[in-house]
């Protein structure tokens, strides 16, 4: 037993550092068709049994915790994590911000002290970046929400898993599933695909399956939706008190098509939904009713179920650290998250189980779905070849940043083009560029074109004012707003006002790079000619805006969500170049 464990680990190790582009698996040829949650556990059933039977009955408790590692460069703090592994067992791990040869060092360091091989997951909706800095940043989901093309959305996610397995990563802790109906929403927002439960349902689909035929476990979240809050669950138990109907509607439809669709992890969520749960201050991720009876029978999810981060401030409504990861596990969670004591944990469940609150049947089903992961995701996996110290570089492979640009191109969101006003070649003189925030290449692409340009100062202003007064000589403007943020502001409405008359010329071109929800402040862009956006203001979401002014490539994106009193869901005008 012994030995054939070290040959996980051993190959586990191996992974790390391994990596080349001739063994990239893609869709077809590495799978005939998406490999079912069923199959997970037929296929891995003799390992399973083989494994389950060596464990001691605290080391089957432990399995069902993940521990955080972080931070890792501080030594204590890692040291203690590395002694809990080694003393406890636990099933796996979730490491947060870090380098990535420090990630790799420290898989490689908690593997060999685990007597099976953890679980490592990140939490990367929108790829490593989103904790190692130095990677490639896809675009965030709601940029994602405005492409027609899903194929790229499913070509991201595949990108997604072949990093992860070069990092030596096993789970992604993605996409997120919710349907963001409330703009004033404090925590979900921009990481979600839209308010279109059918549009939301296709890119989570997509993501989820390209992370999963690149053999990487997805995890959608956060069941059973945490779109329509007004209260970040980090902070407090938020309240979705939506209908029965209404989640039938909308939360529960892209949990539903992940589902069907074969998802291998699902997220419950720390928020209180009274129509599933009549309980007040019972989160739906300690509901029984929610996990259990809607989740698991109801909805027919056959795969690993895994709490949100239960140092949550939603989660410690149900008590101390320990108890509530056994009450997780209670409701029929398999997974608890961000455990922050394992030993009260693993004594709370004991205790749990001599008061009959949870059978050992319970355990032993709810590790048996973790070990028969753990023997996919790790035996499945494709031999590489790269060096440890080019990581970063084999992270940010031509392959990707190519279509990271594509992904923001395809984004690009045209809301109005009056008279054709996007095909018209040049643009018309006594034109200036008129620049709010940060958007150098605008602002080079306008001056090589010998159009005046301004940056207004956003933080002086009689120099605000002064530049305003020197724009009334021009006949029309591309206005670009590079700060979403700013024009919501009520100390700024003043100065906003000013920018509002010289939109109301009407000749005038209106650039946005921001959060659509903002766009809302600018009202007045009504009466530009043309109005185009993109969703995030950095060096791709630039870059795509440029190539479409200069026609290099057409945009076809849609809005994933209503701007309110303007425009729907779903506007979006497709300019094409010939």
């Amino acid at each position: 037993m012994r030995s054939f464990l070290f040959t996980i680990i051993a190959l586990s190790v191996f992974i790390l550092f391994t990596y080349s582009h001739e063994t990239r698996m893609v869709k077809d040829e590495w799978l005939d068709e998406p490999l079912s949650v069923a199959a997970i556990y037929d296929s891995a059933s003799v390992w399973v049994d083989s494994v389950y039977a060596s464990l001691s009955d605290r080391e089957k408790i432990a399995q069902l915790f993940w521990l955080t590692v972080d931070p890792v460069d501080d030594r204590l703090a890692y040291n203690k994590i590395r002694d809990l592994i080694e003393d406890y067992q636990p099933g796996g791990v979730l490491f947060l911000s870090i380098k990535a040869e420090r990630l790799v060092e420290a898989i490689n360091d908690l593997q060999s002290v685990s007597k099976l091989p953890l679980l490592v997951s990140l939490d990367a909706e929108h790829g490593v970046a989103m904790r190692i800095k130095e990677a490639v940043e896809f675009p965030r989901a709601m940029t994602l929400g405005a492409i027609r093309n899903d194929t790229l959305i499913y070509e991201m996610g595949l990108e997604i898993a072949r990093q992860f397995a070069i990092l030596g990563l096993h789970v992604n802790m993605a996409p997120v599933a919710d349907v963001n109906n409330n703009p004033a929403n404090p925590v979900i927002g921009m990481r979600s695909f839209g308010e279109d439960p059918a549009n939301v349902s296709r890119k989570s689909v997509a993501y989820m399956q390209g992370l999963q035929d690149g053999g990487i476990m997805a995890v959608g979240k956060h069941f059973p939706g945490h779109g329509d809050t007004d209260t970040d669950s980090h902070l407090a138990l938020p309240l979705v008190n939506h209908s029965r109907k209404q989640l039938d509607s909308a939360d529960l439809v892209t949990f539903r098509a992940l589902i069907e669709a074969g998802i291998w992890g699902i997220m419950t969520a720390h928020i209180e939904v009274p129509a599933l749960e009549s309980k007040k201050g019972v989160p739906a991720s300690f509901s029984d009713k929610v996990v259990e009876g809607l989740l698991r029978d109801e909805l027919g999810f056959e795969g690993l179920i895994i709490t949100d981060a239960v140092n949550m401030q939603g989660a410690k409504v149900m008590g101390k650290a320990g108890e509530i990861d056994a009450k997780a596990l209670i409701a029929g969670n398999d997974i608890v998250e961000f455990s922050e004591d394992l030993p009260a944990a693993i004594a709370a469940v004991e205790s749990a189980i001599s008061e009959s609150l949870i059978s050992w049947s319970d355990i032993e089903r709810k590790c048996r779905r973790s070990l028969a992961f753990k023997y996919w995701l790790i035996e499945r996996r494709v031999e590489t070849d790269v060096d440890a110290d080019k990581l970063v570089e084999s992270i940010n492979s031509d392959e990707a940043l190519s279509l990271n640009q594509r992904l923001y191109n395809s984004a690009v969101t045209v809301l109005k083009n009056e008279d054709a006003f996007f095909s018209i070649s040049e643009i018309p003189v006594n034109y200036a560029a008129v620049i709010l925030g940060q958007a150098p290449e605008l602002e080079a692409y306008y001056r090589n074109k010998d159009i005046p340009v301004y940056i207004l100062p956003m933080n002086d202003n009689q120099a605000f004012i002064a530049s305003i007064e020197r724009l009334s000589q021009y006949d029309g403007y591309i206005m670009v707003v590079a700060d979403s943020n700013w024009g919501r502001r009520a100390v700024n409405s003043a100065a906003r006002s000013m920018l509002a008359k010289l939109l109301g010329k009407g000749n005038s071109l209106f650039v946005y790079l921001g959060m659509p929800y903002h766009l809302s402040a600018w009202k007045e862009a009504k009466n530009a000619r043309g109005v185009v956006m993109s969703y995030q203001n950095n060096e791709a979401a630039r870059q795509a805006i440029v190539s479409f002014l200069s026609r290099e490539t057409g945009a076809d994106g849609i809005l994933p969500v209503t701007i309110d009193g303007w425009y729907p869901v779903g506007s979006g005008i497709v300019v094409e170049y010939k």
